[in-house]
């Protein structure tokens, strides 16, 4: 599965550690799914959902997600249209929670030279781990088969409304 986008790199100061409160501060955790997009980055970047004026492709650095274990923080960034995630490292359940909602996730090691191409094309193959930009080809860490199904639906329940016995055994 190849995934294209113009790039949203992050500032240098949200790159690392970049704690689920801080996509989705708690006192939106309450709204409406199609409301949350709309309060993304709220605290540290105002008017995200503007800031990235149709760009796809969000690259952070490592440790990306990490904090509680909010699945609204994923959710957010689905509604203003972010669709795949370039990352040095992910908390271990957002990365789990943002796969279970479709969105596209890839751990690159190098991924701060990504940073440089803010508002760049970028092609991104979930299944091989190979990324693209004008300048730069970096191999990350592939999705397994099994968490590629997942996004290739579209998400969990998705997938589970297509075939219920898709994780069986």
């Amino acid at each position: 599965m190849i995934v294209r986008g113009r790039v949203f790199a992050l500032p240098e100061e949200l790159r690392d550690d970049l704690n689920t409160d801080a996509i989705l501060p708690a006192a939106f955790l309450r709204l409406p799914e199609e409301e949350l997009g709309d309060h993304a980055f709220h605290n540290v970047l105002p008017g995200f959902r503007e800031r990235l004026a149709g760009r796809t492709v969000l690259v952070g650095g490592s440790n990306l997600g990490c904090g509680s274990s909010r699945e609204q923080a994923p959710k957010a960034l689905l509604g203003c249209g972010v669709r795949l995630i370039v990352a040095e490292s992910f908390g271990n359940i957002f990365f789990r929670n943002a796969l279970n909602l479709g969105l596209g996730l890839l751990k690159v090691a190098c991924s701060s030279a990504f940073a440089e191409l803010h508002d760049a094309e970028l092609s991104a193959d979930l299944a091989t781990g190979t990324v693209t930009a004008p300048g730069a080809d970096l191999r990350g860490t592939p999705l397994t088969p099994h968490l590629m199904r997942i996004v290739r639906a579209g998400g969990i329940l998705p997938l589970l409304c297509q075939d219920p016995t898709a994780l069986a055994g």
